[in-house]
């Protein structure tokens, strides 16, 4: 592996730094008279409460994933060990080749942490960092919302608009530089999900063909994330494997004297 390979992926991929390949049409539709605008407000209303009510809600998630990384035409094999915390933090734990980890994670609201184990060294910035690369509006929340397969929340805010096509409802808008058209299952949960910033320069494009149903809970059981942003192209194909919720997790982050600090 080239030297910081891993933590770019880590960085790039997990903060969503960058943004997707290809952004779905928008569904366009003619403007609705004043004779039934009240009505299709009200009917959008009613589905964007169906979709708030399937957010999935938990304290703790802790799964083993078994994923493809894949950054510039380079691409690896590798297992992830997720552990979240929501609101709080996400940690990740990389291990590749016979079980050997590789990297370390953690991302917080406010802070982006990253060991690679292969080079001794140590990353550590501000959340903020990731707008270098993407729109203001990427925060801990849309990360932590593409992981546990719910809706990102900017995408249904009130200004949402709500419509319905044949394979559900869609939810679609434009807000400080960022589009986004989110495609619902028959469960009110995002089966795929684009934004990109209204320059086109930057695009993501996060596919959750599977859910898994623990305990009453609906969780991504595989999650497809492609994303491209300036010369940055990441993807990340994920499998969730023995995903548990509710239980105590830990974020064990130790960094050695010998790792040198990434500026």
């Amino acid at each position: 592996m080239k030297r910081n390979i891993l933590s770019k992926l880590l960085v790039l991929a997990f903060c969503v730094a960058a943004i997707s390949c290809k952004s779905k049409k928008n569904l366009v539709g003619s403007a609705p008279s004043n004779s039934n605008e009240t009505e299709l407000s009200e009917r959008a209303s009613i589905n964007l409460k169906k979709i708030v009510a399937k957010q999935s809600d938990f304290k703790t998630l802790n799964t083993r994933a078994n994923s493809r990384l894949s950054i510039k035409n380079k691409s690896f094999d590798v297992t992830m060990n997720m552990r979240i915390k929501k609101g709080e933090g996400v940690w990740i734990s990389v291990t590749y080749f016979a079980g050997i980890e590789v990297a370390r994670a953690l991302i917080t609201p406010d802070s982006i942490k990253v060991l690679d184990k292969i080079n001794e060294t140590y990353l550590k910035k501000p959340f903020s960092f990731v707008h270098k690369y993407s729109n203001d509006q990427i925060d801990y929340a849309t990360l932590e919302a593409i992981l546990i397969g719910n809706a990102v929340p900017l995408t249904i805010a009130n200004k949402s608009n709500i419509s319905v096509a044949p394979e559900g409802l869609v939810a679609s808008g434009q807000q400080n530089g960022l589009a986004y058209h989110v495609n619902f299952n028959s469960d009110f949960k995002p089966a795929s999900t684009n934004l990109k910033t209204t320059d086109g320069s930057k695009n993501l494009s996060v596919a959750i063909p599977v859910f898994e149903n623990i305990a009453g809970v609906l969780v991504p059981k595989s999650l497809n994330l492609s994303s491209q942003a300036l010369s940055n192209s990441v993807k990340v194909d994920m499998e969730y494997n023995k995903t548990v919720l509710n239980e105590p997790v830990d974020f064990p982050f130790n960094v050695s004297k010998r790792f040198s600090v990434i500026e």
